[in-house]
């Protein structure tokens, strides 16, 4: 007896409708239709019956909707135990530097809370290390920027924030970028999140006066608000903790900040507790 039928009859008891059921399960009110329909031949006996517009169980189906429940409870606690959800143990956790600085103390405070057996790992390092370290099996999750090439299967990327990219500039200075003469600090173009940013200045400026290339975020932000230069960069939330800096976002520009995760790994109890720590969820 396949479960997933057991839990199609169920919902659509506990919704009333094959149409609501299809609904909840994300799947077509046919698909649920035959699913209960092999059911009854399965175990010989009517399990539904129409009562106006509204789908109930029959006497014998009511007499084994208990031992039902019980079976798909039992079922979704065996699954739970076998994706991880024994929150204990280890969780290496890889970070850009941006990143480590916006959410490492978030996460601190949230696993704290909501799973103390826990203990949290940082490593740090580059987007483009911190995959080859997911790869390499040297971290079990990794807070970095999207990568920018197509994802082998067992990997999974989860968006945590996008990240305007935008002109940084001192305060007092001149707005805009064909204001000042400033030179510019370039976020390294071999980083995933600085080749973004790259592309964005290079569309909108032709011939560049560069000071000097960096792989060093909060630097370019300390060099530019001492009126060194002026830079393009992504708006990360510690940005914000800088004074002197003006921030002026292009249209249509953004670098994704998310976590990448083993597919394996994707739905498992201590993923959805990191998860809530990143977005608030």
């Amino acid at each position: 007896m396949d479960t997933r039928f057991l839990s199609s009859l169920v919902t659509t008891i506990e919704e009333g409708s094959l149409a609501a059921a299809a609904r909840r399960e994300g799947i077509t009110a046919s698909a649920i239709s035959q699913r209960i329909a092999a059911l009854e031949a399965d175990v010989g006996v009517g399990l539904l019956c129409r009562a106006g517009r509204v789908m109930q169980p029959t006497a014998e189906c009511r007499r084994l909707l208990p031992k039902m429940r019980e079976i798909l409870r039992a079922e979704a606690d065996l699954r739970g135990q076998l994706r991880g959800a024994s929150l204990s143990g280890t969780l290496r956790l890889g970070a850009v530097s941006t990143a480590m600085g916006d959410y490492a103390g978030v996460i601190l405070r949230h696993l704290r809370g909501a799973a103390p057996e826990v203990a949290l790992q940082l490593v740090p390092g580059t987007s483009e290390g911190l995959y080859a370290l997911m790869q390499q099996g040297q971290v079990d999750a990794a807070l970095l920027i999207e990568p920018p090439f197509a994802l082998p299967k067992a990997y999974v990327f989860k968006e945590v924030a996008r990240q305007p990219i935008g002109l940084l500039q001192a305060e007092g200075g001149g707005e805009g970028l064909s204001d000042g003469a400033l030179p510019f600090l370039i976020y390294s173009r071999e980083a995933w999140g600085g080749a973004r940013c790259w592309q964005a200045l290079t569309q909108r400026v032709e011939t560049l006066d560069i000071l000097a290339e960096l792989d060093a975020l909060e630097l370019i932000a300390q060099m530019v608000a001492e009126g060194t230069a002026q830079a393009v960069v992504p708006l990360w939330e510690g940005l914000r903790r800088h004074a002197g800096l003006r921030f002026t976002p292009f249209d249509g520009e953004a670098r994704r900040l998310g976590v990448l995760l083993h597919q394996r790994d994707a739905d498992s109890a201590l993923t959805r507790v990191l998860l809530a720590a990143l977005t608030g969820a």
